[in-house]
């Protein structure tokens, strides 16, 4: 926020402060006698409980307050907020102790750092003479600084250099106990009527008001139903830095403005008028150390009842509350009772709103609340039992993947730290998930990585052998590297392949650290973003495997960076490549690379649109299904992301078409808060999500409060009723941690890499259980002949086992996860037609609706999914059997 004295400065922000020291502090004047403490006592911004502000030069102690008051005819004074101070000779508005004691009154004195100076809405209370505190009653008749606030019954002086428009208004009635301007701005011991006007009139104000000599107000109305003294004269004080003008006096305001004054009656909640089904629901206390709503949005001018609780809707709360004005807070309603908010009356939420002058929005830690009622914003479904899926240990492994990726021969590649790993490692396993009973046997050591492969990329290449490809890496040659391994045996024998790495041979033009690889529509493979190595400068560029052409330049990547790693790319069925990094989107053509849409931004949290959802952001993306005939545009779905001060995991999914001519973001909450969390496909067109953290971002020791507890997305549902509550883990799955998809419809969930001592290194592999493995239904099974499938072909399957009522096929896209990011993931829906157990599936048009690759083949019994089988759909029109002929990476598999 910039500073309202000085507005090319930064002066802190919404809970949140600049911070400077000081070490040599001017010597504190002698302790005035007679003053003696009353201890700690309430106060309100609104209802003053001392009524006039005390002038103190230089930063603030209690001596100097109390000699400042002392010196203006007072004997009360009191300190607040570290930095402020306020005489009277009586307690106003109903002021007294603080109901908790000292505690309150917390704020080390800004001038004096050992001792205390008040708190937020608390005063350290002096008497002079320690003679009883007096209760409110009539002010008595007392003198004010002879230097800055000198009483005279002078007529108001011409002004000079004011803003434009500017005129005199009258002497009007400010108090006590309210305010008929909102906006205060720093008590100026030089101040004048230009001063103060021009000040209000550079913040955008019409209207400037001069109180007490040294006191500016500004605002746009009159409020509180504000009217004019009753003779101009009552404001009788001369300007501290102009002794010819009259700047206010004693409870009245010297107001200038340009144009007709707008006066506004004494506001009141908001109760009718409402957006959708809100209600209000009364004042309540806000603990400050545990808020009853969490998410804060700031706005200075156009808060109100109507645009909070707008706001709050859209992203899903059914809970809001308005505090201080200015602020408006979003939730749900559990966060009242946990909380310990506590129902207070009306009158304790009296601060107006500015958006709104005749309504309240709260007031010093009270919320003017409201909850929607009626149909409810969203709907998640709690399953029990078996519907709920379960979590399953299946082995101790060897290794902390960081890329999980299946193969076409039964079998998953787990890939780690090599070089920066656990010593001796190669940086490659294979797992058999048919050995999974024996952990001497289940996991297969490969050589052949000579870098490291931290933080790298991973596809599957249409090629005829299914070869698995992985690019990028950590530092120096790793982030040229292309490793390449030719799946081989089958389940339950160990096969002979390596990895074959040789950065002499092959390498990308530009090193990359967290790139995203992508097969496009005509078989090459597009490798986008990332870091020149560790923590190094961005590469803002895309680049084409095999090497066609050089480098494209993206200025996007640049101006994003650092919040774009890992983005997240797709082939669209209108011919364009979707890419969505940070929180923006939008479509290249995929020839020039250029950018032919840009999207809306993609919505982060409801108080902060710099919130991101690609690394260290860390969401998760996913396609949703695409059926025959395949009409309907391609959907996008994104769950989770962070946001940044505080860095909290986004509670959301957000989807959208980007085909659509004019594309929008859906938003659907979520039960908790998500980051680096993992989504997986199934083949049932369903999604889990699971993994992840609460609150922090990507990277080592950065996120805590691990998610254990796992969502399934149904997108047949209605939007906002997609989400179910799975069954928990009691492992925690954080930084580097994996979940994909087996062969038999189980999901991998395997590691966790914090480097944090209270979350360790997690080895242990589990599988969740889908329902749908633990209904008790007869697995279907199937045999196919033809498994190298061209765009649009027919192609004869046979049933062996189960029903033939309602079968259906789905096709899922070979998978490479790591960071959230779920590299080649898609899953269609062909047509499909049974005589008996005779069937033939067709297969879908490419190469934008279905890229060319290796895909798995499940079929469906209803809800029951058999095991899948690997086919190749639309050949390899990249040719990348041929490729690279070097040396190091023979044999190839050819056409």
């Amino acid at each position: 926020m910039t500073c309202n004295g000085n507005r090319s400065e930064i002066c802190g922000g919404s809970n949140r402060i600049n911070l400077y020291e000081f070490g040599l502090k001017d010597p504190e004047p002698p302790v005035p006698n007679g003053w003696v403490s009353q201890g700690c006592y309430v106060d309100s911004v609104a209802q003053r409980t001392l009524q006039f502000g005390g002038v103190v030069q230089g930063a603030m102690t209690n001596t100097k307050c109390n000699a400042a008051c002392e010196a203006a005819g007072y004997t009360l004074a009191g300190t607040e907020y570290a930095g402020e101070c306020y005489c009277d000779n009586q307690l106003r508005n109903g002021g007294g102790p603080a109901p908790d004691g000292n505690a309150g009154c917390d704020m080390a004195c800004n001038g004096n750092a050992t001792d205390f100076c008040g708190g937020s809405n608390r005063l350290n209370l002096f008497n002079l003479f320690g003679s009883s505190t007096p209760n409110e009653t009539p002010t008595p008749t007392g003198t004010v600084p002879s230097e800055t606030a000198t009483r005279t019954n002078t007529a108001t002086a011409t002004a000079t250099g004011l803003p434009d428009g500017f005129e005199y208004k009258g002497c009007w009635v400010d108090g006590p106990g309210f305010r008929i301007m909102n906006f205060q701005q720093p008590d100026d011991q030089q101040m004048t009527i230009a001063s103060c006007s021009n000040r209000c009139a550079d913040a955008g104000y019409k209207i400037a008001g001069m109180e007490y000599s040294y006191q500016c107000f500004c605002d746009n109305v009159i409020r509180q139903g504000g009217s004019l003294a009753s003779d101009d004269t009552q404001c009788d004080m001369n300007c501290a830095g102009a002794a010819a003008e009259k700047c206010g006096g004693a409870d009245r305001l010297s107001i200038w403005a340009t144009g007709e004054l707008t006066v506004v009656q004494k506001p009141k909640p908001q109760s009718t008028d409402l957006p959708g089904n809100w209600k209000y629901q009364g004042c309540i206390t806000d603990p400050i150390d545990n808020r009853v709503f969490p998410w804060q949005i700031v706005d200075k001018t156009n808060n109100s009842a109507t645009s909070c609780l707008s706001k709050c809707a859209e992203y899903g709360y059914m809970a809001a509350g308005i505090e201080y004005g200015e602020e408006c807070y979003c939730g749900d309603l559990d966060g009242v009772e946990a909380s310990g908010a506590l129902e207070v009356a009306e009158t304790e939420c009296q601060i107006s709103c500015p958006g709104n002058a005749e309504a309240l929005c709260g007031g010093n830690n009270r919320l003017t609340w409201y909850k929607w009622e009626d149909d409810p914003i969203y709907v998640w479904n709690y399953p029990s039992g078996n519907a709920a899926g379960e979590y399953r240990f299946l082995v101790g492994g060897p290794v902390v993947p960081l890329i999980t990726q299946p193969a076409i021969n039964g079998k998953i590649s787990l890939l780690e730290k090599k070089g920066t790993g656990p010593p001796n490692s190669t940086g490659a396993y294979e797992f058999d998930p048919s050995l999974a009973d024996d952990i001497f046997s289940t996991f297969r050591e490969m050589q052949g990585i000579t870098t490291d492969i931290f933080c790298a990329a991973g596809l599957t290449m249409p090629d005829k052998a299914g070869r698995q490809i992985n690019i990028g890496g950590w530092s120096l040659d790793s982030t040229f590297g292309v490793r390449i391994y030719t799946p081989d045996g089958v389940l339950g024998v160990n096969g002979t392949n390596d990895w074959q790495e040789n950065v002499n041979e092959i390498r990308l033009q530009a090193g990359r650290w967290y790139p995203t690889g992508m097969v496009m529509a005509n078989g090459s493979m597009l490798i986008v973003g990332g870091q020149s190595g560790s923590n190094g400068p961005p590469v803002p560029s895309m680049e084409i495997l095999p090497k066609a052409g050089g480098i494209k330049y993206a200025d996007y990547l640049e101006r994003t960076d650092p919040f774009n790693l890992y983005p997240f790319l797709v082939v669209l069925p209108s011919g364009g490549i979707f890419i969505l990094y940070y929180n923006e989107a939008r479509i290249l053509d995929e020839v020039t690379l250029d950018t032919i849409k840009t999207l809306p931004n993609v919505p982060g949290a409801v108080n902060n649109p710099a919130a991101g959802r690609t690394y260290p952001y860390e969401g998760t993306q996913v396609l949703l299904p695409q059926h025959a005939p395949y009409s309907d545009p391609l959907e996008v779905l994104v769950c989770g992301g962070a946001s940044p001060n505080p860095t909290w995991g986004l509670d959301n999914c957000v989807s959208t078409a980007p085909d659509a001519t004019n594309p929008k973001w859906t938003i659907e909450r979520m039960p908790s808060r998500r980051v680096i969390s993992c989504m997986a496909t199934l083949p049932d067109g369903t999604f889990l999500i699971l993994n992840g953290a609460e609150i922090g971002e990507a990277g080592f020791g950065l996120a805590d409060r691990p998610n254990y507890n796992a969502l399934l997305y149904d997108p047949t549902k209605p939007v906002n009723h997609r989400i179910s509550i799975m069954a928990n883990t009691t492992i925690a799955r954080l930084y580097h941690s994996e979940a994909v998809l087996m062969d038999d419809g189980r999901i991998l969930v395997s590691g966790s890499d914090p480097q944090d001592p209270d979350w360790p290194e997690e080895y242990r592999l589990e599988v969740f259980m889908p329902p749908y493995r633990l209904s008790g239904a007869p697995i279907p099974t199937f045999t196919i002949t033809d498994k190298d499938w061209e765009n649009n072909g027919t192609y004869a399957f046979q049933i062996t086992s189960g029903t033939t009522g309602a079968i259906r096929v789905s096709l899922l896209g070979s998978e490479s996860s790591t960071h959230g990011s779920s590299m080649g993931a898609r899953v269609l829906f062909p047509d499909v037609s049974c005589n008996g157990g005779s069937c033939v599936v067709t297969a879908p048009p490419g190469p934008y609706v279905c890229p060319p690759g290796w895909y798995r083949m499940f079929v469906l019994d209803g809800p029951t999914p058999s095991h899948a089988t690997w086919v190749r759909i639309g050949g390899d029109p990249g040719e990348l059997g041929n490729w690279p002929n070097t040396p190091s990476f023979q044999p190839l598999p050819g056409m």
